[in-house]
């Protein structure tokens, strides 16, 4: 009994490993459309090398209707418009990219992978003469090829992307060397608002962060009362060029602000930074493009 007690408390623990590295960040690649295009035409090309040059699937030339390199050519850049669309519909329903995880990354991927695999299943009456084409055994086999191609980058390339990313980032922070620059005390920056006649009053030392909703912008700021949020209708470029000559606010992301002096701890994941600001529990994100620049405004001296 106690044998099998301690195989369930293993298996578990296994268990809750697996679901917490799913839950782990991961990056959004999908929101540039070029870099999406060339990637999955890259993808496209190295997968038709592969199929070209190690032949990994047995095949019967008597069947094919058409020659075996229009064939190849198919199996490889069919996927690309069904990825394309896929991710571009992705795109729409996505409102906050740092939710994104490995686990969704994977799943997604997944997703794609059975849709190519049917899509595959459909096409072979068009590509091999065979009475069975319409089989089970060649659904399965087909959906199994395509996972058998997919494996490496489901099994391997993620991974290792995703610990490259969460070891580069987390060599970086150890390279930080924090600086507390005092903006003049009671700096008092009048904001203004384009949904009212009304400037907004900011206090720059009480500043925490700002963050883009929809056409307005939500600024957090210290109170007395604890955490206040104000809505104002301005875009978050028109706020940085407001707040650009105080040296200690930030643009860590293209929909955050932040005041550098309000940060209590920073932590390192694959998506970039994820910083923890004083008096709550907010985490402001740094994009992994602006890391470097991040890095030489928080250790200005």
């Amino acid at each position: 009994m106690s044998s099998k007690k301690t195989n369930l408390a293993l298996d578990k623990k296994l268990l809750m490993q697996i679901a917490n590295y799913l839950k782990e960040p991961y990056p959004y690649y999908y929101n540039n459309q070029h870099r999406l295009i060339l990637v999955l035409l890259l993808i496209s090309s190295l997968s038709f090398c592969f199929s070209y040059f190690f032949e990994p699937f047995i095949v019967n030339v008597a069947e094919h209707k058409i020659g075996t390199l229009w064939i190849l050519f198919i199996h490889a850049f069919m996927p690309f418009p069904i990825a394309y669309v896929y991710f571009y519909l992705i795109h729409k329903t996505v409102k906050n990219e740092m939710n994104w995880t490995f686990g969704k990354e994977i799943l997604n991927l997944s997703i794609i992978l059975l849709i190519i695999g049917i899509a595959n299943f459909l096409i072979r009456d068009f590509i091999y003469n065979n009475p069975d084409n319409w089989s089970l055994q060649y659904f399965w086999e087909e959906i199994r090829n395509t996972f058998l191609v997919g494996f490496l980058l489901l099994a391997i390339v993620l991974p290792l992307n995703l610990e490259r990313l969460i070891t580069k980032h987390t060599t970086s922070l150890k390279k930080l060397s924090p600086k507390r620059i005092s903006e003049t005390n009671n700096t008092i920056v009048s904001i203004k608002n384009a949904g009212s006649t009304e400037n907004i009053e900011l206090k720059i030392q009480d500043f925490l962060y700002a963050k883009v909703e929809s056409n307005y912008t939500e600024v957090y700021t210290m109170t007395e009362n604890g955490i206040h949020k104000v809505l104002i209708r301005i875009t978050l470029k028109e706020l940085e060029e407001q707040l650009k000559p105080y040296a200690r606010v930030f643009k860590t992301h293209r929909s955050y602000l932040v005041n550098l002096n309000a940060i209590a701890s920073i932590s390192g994941n694959a998506q970039g930074y994820h910083l923890k600001l004083q008096k709550g529990t907010f985490k402001v994100p740094v994009s992994r493009s602006t890391i470097d620049d991040f890095n030489a405004a928080y250790s200005k001296k």
